[in-house]
């Protein structure tokens, strides 16, 4: 593909997410002219009408608003590809690649991303936040060589290396009645909440537990709503929107507006694991194996 329309989709995305020409000029450092040149360029070459100015700024058309996930992911990946780029012009090869949910940012890949570097300083690496199912079908199509991810058990082709146990653990609405007591809190006292829950199809195993774990304490989970990402459980948590089940490793990230208390038990939930795929082990994979099995004492002792 043309960089140039890589980097006018980038210009389109400014502007309908700044809803303002010169919001998006200011945060692009470009000046105005130049940014409406280039989406008029962009429509030409799609063919369609992107933007329409209104009193207040400028807001995607019908059209715009249809294209925005696909540009927004072709964008994501024009980063991924200049990030890329930059390790390897730094001297860096064998570039690696990986995908890691967003819950095993902040324990798991750290420690993984030293050791790996340590081990290979000269292989670049590239880092894809992704669900646990965008994870699986991307290790199935070869598309990443190892993954950070929620599975519980081999999958063939699959094969999964636990990197350490979890535990579930409430997040509650600031000024929450819950967080009168500093206690642990029984997994039943959910019972009469509106819950935030993610949708089965992100983490089958991680879903099941929860709703396992529920049902063991006596009532049936009732979402109040699915969000697509345990960055938002947090956000409709600290909005007053209902309470979530989220993996222990989120408190770390002690967002405003959100309260964090342990339950009762404590009630285990499914782990980070390395996950690769069996049937297409590449070079890349086997150094994370290695590393991994120094770097967490559960990886070691599955060994």
């Amino acid at each position: 593909m043309d960089f140039r329309i890589l980097r006018r989709m980038g210009h389109f995305l400014a502007v309908a997410e700044e809803g303002h020409f010169g919001r998006a000029a200011a945060r692009l450092g470009v000046s105005q002219p130049p940014l409406t040149a280039q989406i008029q360029a962009l429509e030409a070459e799609l063919g369609v009408r992107l933007l329409e100015r209104t009193r207040k700024g400028a807001r995607p058309t019908r059209e715009g608003e249809a294209l925005l996930p696909i540009l927004r992911r072709l964008a994501e990946e024009a980063k991924q590809v200049e990030s890329l780029a930059r390790e390897l012009r730094a001297g860096r090869h064998a570039p690696m690649a990986m995908a890691c949910v967003t819950s095993a940012l902040f324990d798991y890949l750290p420690p993984l991303v030293r050791g790996l570097r340590a081990a290979a300083p000269d292989s670049a690496l590239a880092v894809r936040e992704m669900d646990t199912a965008d994870a699986v079908e991307a290790l199935r199509r070869g598309e990443v060589d190892f993954a950070l991810a929620r599975l519980d058990r081999d999958r063939p082709p699959l094969r999964v290396l636990p990197l350490g146990s979890d535990a579930l653990v409430a997040a509650l609405p600031e000024g929450h009645a819950l967080l009168a007591d500093a206690e642990p809190l029984p997994l039943a006292a959910l019972a009469g909440e509106a819950l935030v829950l993610l949708p089965r199809s992100i983490s089958p195993a991680y879903f099941d537990r929860q709703v396992t774990a529920c049902r063991e304490a006596g009532f049936e989970p009732v979402a109040m709503r699915e969000v697509g990402s345990a960055m938002a459980q947090l956000a409709f948590v600290a909005a007053g929107l209902g309470v979530a089940l989220v993996s222990s490793g989120m408190a770390v990230l002690r967002p405003p507006g959100v309260a964090f208390r342990a339950l009762a038990g404590p009630v285990g939930s499914v782990g980070v694991a390395l996950v690769w795929n069996g049937e297409r082990e590449t070079e890349a994979a086997r150094a994370a194996i290695l590393v991994a099995r120094g770097a967490f004492p559960a990886a070691g002792d599955a060994a």
